[in-house]
């Protein structure tokens, strides 16, 4: 089993939508219900991709020019996002992601799948123009911010969406920072971006969570050399919440108390989750093992719904 954050929160919210997420989707099953599942657990809604477009503008062009000295202009951000944003939209609404030749691998940026279209029968082109000036402002504000500034000038690594795996007991725990930045005498940093209209959350325990796993891992071989010794205590590390929409920032810190807690965090959620698998494989497992949500808003916006709520799932929704 791979814990990770987000995985955790699903499971706290619907049992059984992370039962759809984790251990029916496969593509490579021949069964038709893992098949169908993997499918579904590819959409996302207008919102949710918007924050991954800024990711992707973040990774693919915002840190490789940060990397090679030459930070882009602002037009280059908007070039590049409005390009990929055309390209998404144009596969999203052929709905290209049900064509087994049309993996992600093939299709590399370009592949993107919506919720709305499975099951609102059209997107928002309203909406859309709202996602599309959400993300022009976000990448502007993080353009012209004093953390990118500071950044390109002292970073001596920059990784964006870098994976930190590790063990815990008989779990593997898998974090994504969205930035890790290490500086020449200067403590780690890990930086989380929200793009979120309105931003009320703290996200204190997600940014806690990557810093523990940072100083829990075996230095990746670019890392730079003798980082270690930097890597052992969590709590010298910055850690940065940054709202790109309204273009605030929050820093956090972890003491040892703090570590203590997510570390409880970590293992009462495994146990939860292994309590309900029994050490079962897909093949074994009843679906009604699977509490459903609490709340029916979880269930408005749940990809797995049709799966959920009818036998007859592969007819027309």
């Amino acid at each position: 089993m791979i814990w990770s954050f987000s995985t955790s929160k699903m499971f706290s919210e619907c049992p059984r939508k992370w039962y759809y997420f984790e251990i029916v989707a496969s593509h490579t099953a021949k069964n038709p219900l893992r098949r169908e599942a993997y499918l579904l657990k590819q959409l996302q809604s207008l919102y949710a991709w918007r924050g991954a477009i800024v990711d992707a503008v973040i990774e693919k062009l915002i840190v490789p020019r940060i990397k090679s000295k030459n930070l882009p202009s602002e037009g280059d951000i908007i070039n590049y996002s409005m390009n990929l944003m055309e390209r998404q939209l144009k596969f999203g609404k052929e709905r290209r992601h049900r064509c087994r030749s049309a993996t992600k691998s093939s299709v590399d940026e370009s592949y993107c799948a919506f919720f709305d279209l499975e099951y609102n029968r059209g997107l928002d082109e309203e909406a859309i123009k709202g996602v599309k000036g959400d993300v022009i402002v976000s990448l502007r504000n993080l353009l012209h911010s004093n953390l990118i500034k500071e950044i390109a000038e002292k970073h001596s690594y920059i990784a964006a969406q870098r994976s930190l795996i590790f063990q815990f007991e008989d779990t593997t725990i898998s974090c994504t920072p969205d930035l890790l930045v290490f500086s020449t005498g200067g403590p780690p940093l890990i930086v989380d971006w929200k793009v979120h209209t309105f931003a009320n959350v703290n996200f204190w325990l997600q940014l806690g969570l990557y810093a523990i796993a940072l100083s829990r891992i075996k230095p990746h071989k670019d890392f730079p050399e003798g980082i270690e010794n930097q890597l052992k205590d969590p709590t010298t590390f910055r850690l940065i919440e940054y709202q790109l929409i309204k273009d605030e920032q929050r820093e956090h810190s972890i003491s040892s108390e703090d570590i203590a807690d997510i570390v409880d965090y970590i293992f009462l959620s495994c146990r939860q989750m292994k309590n309900v698998l029994k050490g079962k494989k897909f093949e074994e497992l009843d679906i009604e093992q699977f509490q459903t949500a609490r709340f029916s808003e979880t269930c408005c916006t749940c990809q797995f719904r049709k799966l959920c709520w009818r036998k007859n799932w592969y007819e027309p929704y």
